[in-house]
């Protein structure tokens, strides 16, 4: 009777938690703003907007209304400080704006959805810049999600709340709206989101809204349309990855990207990194940072090594380090491997104390 008794209370209480959690939905969704006011006056959003880095804001608005009656609003207040990126691909001219509708309406209604209650003393912000837009939602990340993770794990704090939006369509279905963000930004040529100024008590998204790269819109267009293909997320974000860092992990997208001619492999052995295609740097117009970036083939260099040792007479590591100082101490000895068994230069002496000669192959 005891089990069955403890187990009826367990039920209710889950019933009654439940039912809290649709009421206080209901208030901060669809209420009236008396009763925010009295029963959940945290239920606030305020925006401001700098028109520089400075301490003082240029414009603030605060609303502590039901989210249905002042999304629009809100919008309207970022909307009319937008600035309009032009680019042009070939002869036609398009646009990038800096601040994305999808994006913020996703963010926002992430903040809300995730944004902790029962903290009284803090409201969401939305801070705006020409250089980003910063959504600051109260209470840390919900245990198990970091900013490492974020992009795979979907975890609500206010489930009722989501399941709402879903049902409007303000956020993502499938909860992966946190990858939509990024891919609006990466293919806006904006490079990537990100969180500074998180800790455990609040969450901060920071959304750039400066274009730093239109060249890279007019690649991924390009490519995308003389390929006949579709990037995904996943391929977006590791191809921004390599435009940043030269840095690919994924075998199966590196693969790919090589076979179609997005990227281009750059050294050899542990020295090895990926690059994007000429065309990137066709379409940017500086085939010079091609050139600098991509450096001298293999070739060139053992060339380069082999009249070195010719006109010194002898060659040791050391001159080689300070000719290449781009190059890992492994990768000269390799080529200097390489001379050796080709026959064109052999060592002197031991390998500490030692040198390098030519080999007279006349004889």
């Amino acid at each position: 009777m005891k089990a069955e008794e403890s187990c009826f209370w367990a039920l209710r209480i889950e019933n009654m938690q439940q039912e809290l959690e649709h009421i206080k939905a209901r208030w901060i969704l669809f209420g009236k703003k008396r009763k925010l006011d009295e029963l959940l006056s945290c239920a606030e959003i305020i925006f401001e907007w700098r028109q520089t880095q400075k301490i003082r804001h240029d414009f603030r608005k605060d609303w502590r209304e039901p989210f249905f009656k002042i999304y629009k609003e809100i919008w309207n207040k970022i909307d009319a400080r937008n600035i309009r990126f032009p680019y042009h691909e070939g002869f036609i001219q398009k646009e990038v704006v800096a601040f994305n509708k999808e994006s913020v309406r996703e963010a926002l209604a992430n903040a809300i959805a995730h944004r902790d209650y029962n903290i009284q003393s803090a409201s969401i912000f939305i801070k705006a810049t020409p250089e980003k837009i910063s959504i600051q939602s109260p209470g840390g990340f919900i245990n198990g999600v970091n900013t490492e993770n974020i992009l795979e794990r979907s975890e609500w704090r206010n489930r009722r709340i989501a399941e709402i939006f879903q049902l409007a369509g303000l956020v993502e279905r499938s909860g992966q709206g946190m990858d939509m963000i990024f891919d609006n930004t990466i293919r806006e040529g904006k490079g990537m989101p990100d969180f500074l100024g998180t800790d455990d008590h609040l969450v901060v998204l920071n959304i750039p809204a400066e274009v730093k790269d239109k060249n890279f819109i007019v690649f991924l267009e390009k490519i995308t349309n003389e390929k006949q293909i579709s990037l995904s997320f996943e391929e977006i974000f590791e191809l921004e990855k390599i435009r940043e860092k030269g840095i690919v992990k994924n075998i199966d997208f590196r693969n790919k990207f090589l076979e179609l001619g997005i990227i281009e492999k750059v050294g050899k052995t542990s020295g090895v990194k990926y690059i994007l295609s000429h065309n990137y740097y066709k379409y940017k117009e500086r085939p010079g940072v091609y050139t600098r970036i991509r450096g001298i083939s293999r070739e060139k260099k053992k060339e380069l090594i082999l009249n070195h040792i010719k006109r010194e007479g002898r060659g040791v590591k050391k001159d080689f380090i300070d000719a290449f100082p781009e190059l890992k101490v492994s990768d000269i000895s390799n080529l200097l491997q390489e001379l050796k068994l080709e026959g064109n230069i052999k060592r002197v002496g031991s390998e500490r104390a030692g040198y390098w000669i030519v080999v007279d192959n006349s004889k």
